[in-house]
């Protein structure tokens, strides 16, 4: 059985010698990448883990220290899915239905992004032009992997009606889903190594320190949810004061012991990339959604049909309580 009290994740000592979080600026970013890479760089085990995947950057960091992105990788590879290494961008990632496959690509280039960091020529400016045409290929597969269990996770969605808007509600779910694992990883990491990882795009999510100290698993689950439907809020295009009314009035309750910790949850879901929201999202849901309906319906199974009030959060907490539990959090 799981212990009641989340503990802080052990790191290594070298974690204290990645850059300190500090506030968002593309100069700053450019510094603590560049500075960060470097750190990391002659961090990797010399024995890679088991299932390491060649080249993808630090992809050994993660499966050394993460149980919650070990969890995932292993999932995933037991429910008959591969890695295939192949030059992908983050737009087509972003933009294709591959996110449906089974296999999922990408872009081997961590000895590029060494080069990039610590080449005394290369790195030497802090424009870095090489190091972010090279973090343009990098993928999250954390991220993608998540989407792929969840596909076989959850019920399948609602038949395509004449406006669609339930399987957007479904679709967005399931982002949101795989936002509060992006989330959880990073928080699991703590902000040192996530910015860093977040910066070089193989995670999403640049980390709190929420978890510096021991919490109860049950008050962060909790925190968890709240972050969760806040995100499924905000891809529905609510606007920021319903958001924060509908979760503090079905999530503030639980968690009342930790003061502030629902406002913060919502402020997280708000700093998701507005672009994301706007186009990306919108733009993958009007081109995939037919075919996610075709690809994932399964006869005799009822489908999963949210409802439309932003106050009638029942199939959304009791799925994400099950997502949750799976994952270990």
């Amino acid at each position: 059985m799981p212990s009641p009290t989340l503990t802080p994740l052990k790191l290594p000592e070298w974690n204290r010698k990645l850059p300190k979080p500090k506030d968002r600026h593309p100069q700053r970013d450019s510094a603590i990448l560049r500075d960060g890479i470097t750190v990391l760089s002659t961090k990797l085990p010399g024995k890679s883990p088991k299932g390491t995947l060649h080249q993808q950057p630090f992809d050994s960091i993660l499966l050394q220290v993460s149980p919650l992105f070990r969890q995932s990788r292993k999932m995933f590879l037991d429910q008959g899915g591969q890695y295939f290494p192949t030059l992908l961008s983050s737009p087509r990632t972003l933009s294709s239905p591959s996110l449906l496959l089974q296999t999922i690509e990408y872009s081997p280039t961590e000895k590029e992004l060494i080069w990039s960091a610590t080449d005394p020529i290369e790195g030497k400016s802090l424009k870095l032009e090489r190091l972010f045409e090279t973090r343009a290929y990098s993928t999250s597969l954390f991220h993608e992997t998540n989407h792929r269990i969840l596909w076989k996770f959850l019920p399948p969605p609602p038949p395509l009606g004449k406006t669609g808007t339930a399987v957007e509600r479904y679709l967005n779910f399931v982002e949101s889903l795989v936002v509060s694992l992006d989330m959880a990883l990073g928080d699991e990491l703590g902000p040192e190594l996530s910015q860093v990882l977040y910066l070089v795009g193989v995670t999403y999510d640049p980390g709190t320190d929420l978890r510096r100290r021991s919490i109860a698993r049950r008050t962060y689950r909790n925190y968890l949810h709240a972050c969760l439907y806040a995100t499924y809020l905000r891809l529905c295009f609510y606007e920021s004061e319903d958001i924060e009314k509908a979760v503090t009035h079905l999530y503030g309750p639980a968690l009342s012991s930790v003061p502030g910790l629902t406002k913060r949850a919502i402020t997280r879901a708000e700093r998701l990339d507005e672009a994301f929201v706007r186009i990306t999202n919108l733009d993958w849901q009007e081109k995939n959604r037919s075919q996610v309906v075709k690809a994932l319906s399964r006869k005799n199974i009822e489908p999963l049909n949210l409802e439309n009030s932003p106050l009638d959060n029942r199939l959304q907490y009791i799925w994400a309580e099950k997502w949750f539990e799976k994952m270990g959090l």
